[in-house]
This record gives C-alpha cells, sequence and structure tokens, in this order.
C-alpha cells in the first residue's frame, strides 16, 4: 500500500516537472514572439476602404500588402519583418486625423502610407508633420498639398495641376479650339477644374463654357444645357465617381455632340458602371503604360493574388510608395535608430533618405520616367511624360487609340 502510494507521488511529481517545463517553454515561446513582434518595423495604411472612394482604397491596399509580403518573404529588411495596420478613415477628416495620431504616438509606427480623397488628406497633412511621422500620399491632387513642400508629407500621384497640363496639352495637339469644363463642388473638382481652365487658356484654347455643381444634385440638366448651347469640340469632365456617371448620362441624354474627356476618376468601375453605355468612347488620363513589360509583369501578379483588375494609377502608386517606403527604410541611418529603439530619430531618417532618394522608377509613368524627390520636392511624379490615356468601352478601359481623336468636321 505504502509503495504504491510513493509511485503514484512519484509519478505526479513527475507530471507536475513536464508541466512546469511545458510552462516555461511556452512563456518563453511567448516571450520570444513578443519580442520579434516588438522588432518589427511598422508600417501603417490610411484610406476611405468602405466609403465612396473605398475602390481605390481597397486596391491601394493590396498593392501595399503585395510589396511588403515580396520583402518579408525574403527575410525582412536586415531580419525585422515590416507589419502593416491598416485603418479605415473612410471620407471622415476627423476619423483619418485621428487615426494618423494613434498610429504615430499608440502604435508606434514609422512611415504612413494611403490618402486618395482630398478633404480627409487635407486634414492629415498637419498631423503628420505636427508629430513628425512620414506620410506618403496617393492620389489626393489638390496642388496645394505640395506646393509648398511639407517636411514630413509626400505624394505619389499627379497634382491636379500636372493632370490639366496633360489634358490640355492634349486638347490642344489634337486641334480643338473650343472647350467646355464641366466640374463638382468638392475641393478636387474646383482644384481640377481651376486648373485645367488655366492651362487649357495658355494653349490657346478658348473655354466657351465652365459649369459646376453640386454632388448630390440629380438633374444636371441645367449646367449641360448651357454647355450643349455653346457649343464645345470637347467637353472635359472633373467629377467624383457617382456625379461622373450622372455628368456622362446627362451629356449623352440631351445631345452634347462633343468628345468627352474625363479626369482620372473614371479609373473607377464605379463611375463607368453609372455611366453605362453612356460612358463609351470617353477618354480617361491615366499613368501606367501597359506596353512597358515590367507593367505586365506586376499586373499579371497583382491580378492573379487579388482578382481580375484594370491597370490604374491607383494601384500602381500604391505599389511604389511602398517600394520607396522599403527601400528608404534600409537605409544606415534609418536602420541605426532602429537598433537604438529611437522612432523619432528614424523617422526624420526616413524623411531625409527620402528626399535624398532622387530619381525612382517604378510601375507610374512613361518608360525613361521617374519619381524625383528632393529636400524642395515632395511631388514625386515629374511634369512630363507621365500620363497615358484610356478609352471606355463597354463599362471597361481599354488602351486609347489617340490617332484617331480631333474635333469632328
Amino acid at each position: 500500500m505504502i509503495g504504491k502510494i510513493r509511485d503514484r507521488n512519484h509519478r505526479n511529481s513527475r507530471r507536475g516537472l513536464l508541466a512546469l517545463m511545458i510552462g516555461a517553454c511556452v512563456g518563453l515561446c511567448g516571450m520570444m514572439s513578443a519580442a520579434r513582434a516588438a522588432d518589427d518595423i511598422i508600417f501603417g495604411f490610411l484610406d476611405d476602404m468602405s466609403g465612396v472612394a473605398a475602390e481605390s482604397g481597397n486596391d491601394a491596399l493590396h498593392a501595399v500588402q503585395m510589396a511588403i509580403e515580396e520583402v518579408n518573404q525574403k527575410g525582412g529588411i536586415n531580419g525585422r519583418k515590416v507589419r502593416l495596420i491598416s485603418y479605415d478613415g473612410k471620407q471622415d477628416p476627423q476619423l483619418t486625423a485621428t487615426f494618423a495620431t494613434r498610429f504615430a504616438e499608440d502604435d508606434n509606427g514609422l512611415i504612413l502610407i494611403g490618402g486618395n480623397p482630398a478633404v480627409p488628406v487635407a486634414a492629415t497633412i498637419p498631423v503628420a508633420n505636427e508629430l513628425k511621422v512620414p506620410y506618403f500620399t496617393l492620389s489626393a491632387a489638390t496642388d496645394s498639398f505640395t506646393n509648398p513642400s511639407t517636411p514630413f508629407h509626400f505624394r505619389f500621384g499627379p497634382a491636379n495641376g500636372q493632370d490639366a497640363q496633360a489634358v490640355a496639352g492634349f486638347i490642344a495637339e489634337k486641334g480643338f479650339k473650343k472647350a467646355a469644363i464641366i466640374n463638382n463642388s468638392l475641393p478636387y473638382g474646383l482644384d481640377g477644374g481651376g486648373a485645367v481652365e488655366k492651362a487649357l487658356k495658355a494653349h490657346g484654347v478658348d473655354v466657351v463654357a465652365h459649369e459646376v455643381y453640386d454632388t448630390n444634385a440629380t438633374d444636371l440638366s441645367p449646367q449641360v444645357v448651357k454647355i450643349r448651347d455653346a457649343k464645345p469640340e470637347v467637353v472635359v469632365i472633373w467629377p467624383y465617381p457617382a456625379d461622373g456617371g450622372r455628368v456622362l448620362r446627362a451629356l449623352h441624354q440631351l445631345n452634347v455632340d462633343a468628345v468627352r474627356v474625363v479626369a482620372r476618376i473614371a479609373l473607377y468601375a464605379t463611375l463607368r458602371k453609372m455611366a453605362g453605355e453612356t460612358g463609351d468612347g470617353a477618354l480617361v488620363t491615366n499613368t501606367v503604360d501597359t506596353d512597358r513589360p515590367e507593367v505586365q509583369a506586376f499586373f499579371k501578379a497583382y491580378n492573379q493574388k487579388f482578382g481580375e483588375h484594370p491597370p490604374t494609377m491607383y494601384i500602381a502608386m500604391a505599389y511604389d510608395a511602398a517600394k520607396v517606403a522599403l527601400e528608404v527604410v534600409a537605409a544606415p541611418e534609418v536602420q541605426a535608430a532602429l537598433e537604438k529603439k529611437d522612432i523619432a530619430g528614424a523617422r526624420n531618417a526616413v524623411r531625409l533618405a527620402t528626399e535624398r532618394i532622387g530619381k525612382f522608377s517604378g510601375i507610374q509613368g512613361r518608360p525613361g520616367t521617374f519619381y524625383q524627390f528632393s529636400a524642395d520636392r515632395h511631388q514625386g511624379p515629374p511634369d512630363k511624360d507621365w500620363f497615358v490615356w484610356m478609352e471606355v468601352k463597354n463599362m471597361d478601359l481599354i488602351k486609347a487609340d489617340t490617332s484617331k481623336v480631333g474635333p469632328k468636321r
């Protein structure tokens, strides 16, 4: 009886020791995992992912994830993995600015990427500069965002002024003499409409009508009738997705017989679906040249991973922004600051390394063109040879044959 008790106590002791060892191992593994997570390089992605601009936000998020995954699969940067935290700011400027503060102060993030709608970006740039966290924005196009430059903000999408110059130059080159403009009353529309009017006049094109509408307006006939009566050869449209579809429908229904040029927003499937067949033939600015082999390879990989997407600037500029972010983080001064766990020093080193990167070849742009950053230039895309033209056909996008474009005789 006493022997059985001893055996049972011995077994219990061994079980207790084994449980203690397992517990210690689990605890040690947990501590090691936590230590590795603490050493991660933290990027943030902040954009509208559930509002009216969710299409560009989600497409851009996937492109950033893809760039980070490529690096992590190779072991990260100097042995550190890059971890991405995403925030849905919707189109809410206060929410977006709050998330930016959280990224900087609570999440100890290094670089914040994202920003397609202009209003939330306008609210977030001052926060990024105040907290001294690098902010790589995308297609939010208001000219004043990078003119003048501010210390911690860098833009990877073309500004409205650059878009306008490309549109006006194309219209003048094709021999159009009379143009009309119609844009919405949001900052993007007002800024773009004003920029394209100025650019058209500089190219000697007569602006015979310039109409502005509220994005919530369902009846656009007052503005479109004025455009029709002015008899333009070409109409330039600077909308948001849903209202842009309504503009194209109204132009068709009121028999406006003119070539239609739509700003980059027609790259959104939402606009093309809203327009339906009335969008066919509209010309759209884009910055992705699908004749480039590296662009073809990138979009093939992207579509295999995330489903079929047209080759739009929203995807391309986000991937390029992430690639620049990953390159500058590898700079020795950034790595030295991270080694010391000096996040403020690392953020400032990222800013300086981005300014020093000079020319960077990405997915956006025509062959032989580059992003160009410097201490006094935080607008990456150059002023020339950046844009290509797409055409809407059956609610899809195809490369435009611009040789056939010109005034109707």
